[in-house]
């Protein structure tokens, strides 16, 4: 059975304290999930970096397998690499001792995006890999530009994985099972969601159980070693995490979990 991950994202909207993020690794920790992803936006920019180093022992004992999210594209808006940002970010995912960093796209562009530039910095940190998103943007949710990034990274030989996120591609009219079929080879981290469109506006529900959902096709069509995350609103209860991992885990039957290490 897959490993299952719960993003903090499930259960805030806004910044938190420190009060609430132990909570959430408690409840997460007691849970039958194997991970928690700590998203860099709902933490205090002042107090950031004290959180991450005061939570890494906490989560260790939690015996909890982290991801690092942050909401900060690898490449900026002229199409190079955001340097300084990823520094600071893959030097907080230090003191996580995270093995793993989701960031989105970007601004990639296969004739000026220099992917040895960006190779060189992630080798200045062997104990972390990159994961990159397709997030709800036009520059960071579209099949084409993520196909062109992730061939061209394979191409040079760049350790970088997909997190493909099921809920995503709706929001820029892309086809999810389409995107899937190509970017299987390239994914490591699955986000699961059920998105909804009421007028012009999208929102994320929790997964529907019908045997018929949508996300159960993509979902037995990759291998069970793959994480899972469930990405969307949950209550913080123990309960309301283990039935819906009950839920992702029954879809599959197959295959040994593995987390991301």
């Amino acid at each position: 059975m897959s490993a299952i991950y719960i993003p903090l994202n499930s259960f805030f909207d806004k910044k938190i304290s420190m009060k609430d993020l132990l909570q959430a690794i408690s409840i997460v920790g007691k849970s039958k999930a194997t991970g928690i992803e700590i998203r860099r936006e709902l933490i205090k920019e002042e107090d950031l970096l004290p959180v991450l180093q005061n939570i890494q022992p906490i989560l260790h004992k939690a015996d909890l397998y982290t991801v690092y999210s942050a909401p900060i594209p690898v490449w900026n808006n002229l199409g190079t690499v955001n340097e300084q940002a990823l520094h600071t970010v893959l030097e907080e995912s230090n003191f996580l001792s995270a093995q793993w960093v989701k960031l989105p796209l970007g601004h990639y562009d296969k004739k000026k995006s220099d992917l040895q530039a960006l190779g060189k910095i992630l080798k200045k940190y062997p104990n972390v890999s990159l994961l990159v998103e397709n997030d709800q943007t036009v520059e960071g949710g579209k099949i084409q530009p993520l196909a062109s990034f992730f061939e061209n990274a394979s191409i040079l030989g760049l350790k970088i994985r997909m997190t493909f996120d099921i809920g995503n591609w709706a929001f820029q009219q892309e086809d999810a099972y389409e995107a899937f079929q190509i970017f299987h080879p390239y994914i490591f981290y699955f986000h699961l969601k059920h998105v909804v469109k009421q007028g012009n506006l999208f929102f994320t529900v929790p997964l529907p159980p019908e045997q018929t959902a949508d996300w159960r096709r993509i979902d037995q069509g990759i291998s069970a070693s793959i994480p899972r995350a469930l990405e969307f609103s949950l209550e913080k209860s123990m309960e309301e995490i283990n039935k819906y991992i009950d839920i992702v885990q029954s879809n599959q039957g197959r295959g040994n979990s593995h987390a991301i290490n």
